[in-house]
């Protein structure tokens, strides 16, 4: 087990989760109980949060999406930031057969904001990233042993030390809401290989990319993040 005394780098302070989750309660009355096309669902979501974090809110629609799901996509644009112009895109993804409107309620909403809130977290903390090293880009992780080229890929984009930091911090949020306590989560991180999908799916998806292998230097780099992100959030309300 890793402990804190062998941690020797620090992590980018994260916006608090709880903190996006009630800037976005005023949306609720705008959304819950009718039936709102996901256009406007954007706007809404777009004038409760993109000023205050400074981004933008747009829709797509995904075939593979049934009635009722969403999900959401981001990215932080680095060129845009140095320009001056919105940094922050959030994408939020529908279904075609939602296109004239959707029904949400109050648990839906709950579980919209918490996974909205995920996603602006991992995209600001890409701009501290940024912003930290004075936008210098990072160096491309070397992928050296890859069983296929979709792995290859998958190594290339999880290995990148900026991923690994903002992945851990997605981590941490899962593990918490997964295993009610920190120390719950650190016990599990023991055995890190073990822990399943149904845990944290960004987590899993870590571990097949890199073979399940508890030596590897990316899974080890990404259990520490995980372990500072879970002191920095424990007590967070999200």
């Amino acid at each position: 087990m890793i402990t804190f005394t062998q941690l020797r780098e620090g992590i980018t302070k994260p916006a608090a989760m709880g903190d996006i989750i009630k800037a976005l309660a005023p949306a609720r009355s705008k959304i819950v109980g009718k039936s709102v096309k996901p256009q406007n669902i954007a706007k809404i979501i777009e004038r409760t949060v993109g000023r205050k974090y400074d981004l933008e809110v747009t829709v797509e629609y995904a075939a593979g999406l049934d009635a009722g799901q969403m999900s959401a996509n981001a990215y932080y644009d680095q060129e845009a930031e140095l320009e001056g112009d919105i940094p922050i895109h959030i994408e939020l993804l529908f279904s075609p057969k939602d296109k004239k409107g959707m029904n949400i309620d109050d648990a839906g909403f709950d579980e919209f904001s918490k996974a909205t809130a995920k996603v602006i977290v991992h995209e600001l903390l890409h701009q501290g990233q940024a912003n930290a090293r004075k936008f210098v880009d990072t160096k491309p992780f070397k992928v050296t042993a890859a069983f296929s080229p979709s792995q290859a890929k998958s190594q290339e984009y999880l290995g990148n030390s900026d991923e690994i930091e903002a992945y851990g911090h997605n981590i941490a949020t899962d593990l918490l809401r997964s295993y009610g306590s920190r120390k719950k989560v650190l016990t599990a991180l023991k055995n890190f290989t073990k822990i399943g999908p149904d845990k944290s799916p960004d987590f899993y998806a870590y571990l097949i990319s890199f073979g399940m292998d508890q030596k590897n230097s990316v899974l080890r780099k990404l259990v520490k993040k995980i372990i500072l992100f879970l002191k920095e959030i424990e007590n967070e309300n999200f």
